[in-house]
């Protein structure tokens, strides 16, 4: 070499077993490292470079080449680059499959809500239509028993005031208020159907209570009507009413006559005028065989001067039951039955609960 080079090479040898369709031929590569440094920065065509020689067991001969250290550090720069491409690379796809399995999550929650939200506004159609419906069915009953407006608020009213409940509140709104409603339930209404629902349940929320107690009022209404005696206790002629009358006993003088006395044929039927408990039977006086029963809401009925019974105390009987005989028994002019209606302790004109026999 030239004296202004100076040339060091470094020998790498390596064994290397090779095998061939023809038999086993052992070839020694012998890897030769020379490094060559200039001297001075004028020498500048002349660069380092790695010599790789191939030197084989046989008598063949050696081969060698020469690779430029450049194109070593090139190679060793990309395979940089590829791997920290490669790590970019698979970052960003783990980032988007995570963003993917996130939105997807998302959507579903999506869908679930929506389906739920769909769901709730056909739960508070129905429960607007059954409002509907509640206010047809108390109009019906308003019509059925024949009540008249603003009944219903008074029907604690005392019927010794007044023998007929006039007791009614008005339970439905007014038709147009009534329109208005149907208007904010129905699905035609403006905005989605999430509007429509909060409209619906902010409805309800108002509505339900007053329809509660609309039907509670009802309710009350329908027992009170229920427990109030109806028909004739017996099959016979009123004889004797309610009020002042002469003493039949002694066909001079007044009294009080607290009932009316119906004739009628002896040991025919007397019927419960309403349903009730029976709380008394036996014997009582100048009434004889007598019966009282007790109707709930401060309703009592009294039959007296019976020949038998046909019920006990404690049991309950419905409008219509038969509970005992006519007779004669007690304090009495002839074959009869006598009627009491109490309301809250006090008689009161039997006539006014006897709509049919």
């Amino acid at each position: 070499m030239a004296g202004s080079a100076n040339q060091k090479s470094f020998i790498i040898m390596t064994k290397v077993t090779a095998r061939h369709n023809t038999g086993s031929k052992i070839a020694k590569f012998v890897v030769c490292l020379n490094e060559r440094e200039t001297v001075s920065m004028s020498v500048s065509n002349k660069k380092r470079c790695f010599t790789v020689m191939i030197v084989p067991h046989s008598e063949e001969a050696t081969y060698s080449f020469r690779i430029p250290l450049y194109l070593v550090q090139i190679a060793v720069g990309l395979l940089a680059l590829v791997a920290v491409g490669m790590c970019v690379l698979s970052y960003s796809y783990l980032k988007v499959a995570a963003e993917a399995e996130e939105a997807e999550i998302l959507r579903q929650l999506s869908r679930v809500q929506q389906e739920e939200i769909d769901a709730l506004a056909v739960e508070t159609q129905k429960m607007m239509e059954q409002v509907y419906a509640v206010d047809e069915l108390v109009e019906l009953v308003t019509e059925k028993l024949e009540l008249k407006p603003g009944e219903l608020e008074n029907n604690n009213q005392d019927p010794l005031q007044d023998q007929h409940f006039n007791s009614s509140p008005n339970m439905l709104h007014a038709a147009e208020g009534h329109e208005t409603v149907r208007s904010y339930g129905s699905r035609s209404s403006a905005g989605g159907v999430l509007e429509r629902t909060v409209n619906n349940l902010s409805l309800l929320q108002s509505v339900v209570p007053e329809r509660t107690e609309t039907l509670d009022s009802v309710g009350e209404y329908v027992s009170k009507a229920k427990a109030k005696p109806s028909i004739w206790p017996a099959r016979g002629r009123v004889s004797s009413g309610f009020g002042v009358r002469s003493i039949p006993y002694t066909k001079s003088g007044y009294q009080f006559h607290t009932g009316v006395d119906i004739i009628g044929a002896h040991g025919s039927a007397i019927y419960a005028t309403a349903p009730g408990e029976v709380v008394f039977t036996g014997y009582r006086g100048s009434f004889g065989n007598l019966i009282i029963i007790d109707h709930g809401y401060r309703y009592e009925t009294h039959y007296a001067h019976l020949s038998g019974f046909s019920v006990s105390v404690g049991d309950f009987v419905e409008r219509g039951d038969r509970i005992g005989y006519m007779g004669a028994s007690g304090r009495t002019t002839g074959t009869h039955l006598h009627y009491e209606v109490h309301h809250s302790g006090l008689p009161v004109n039997p006539s006014n609960y006897m709509n049919k026999q």
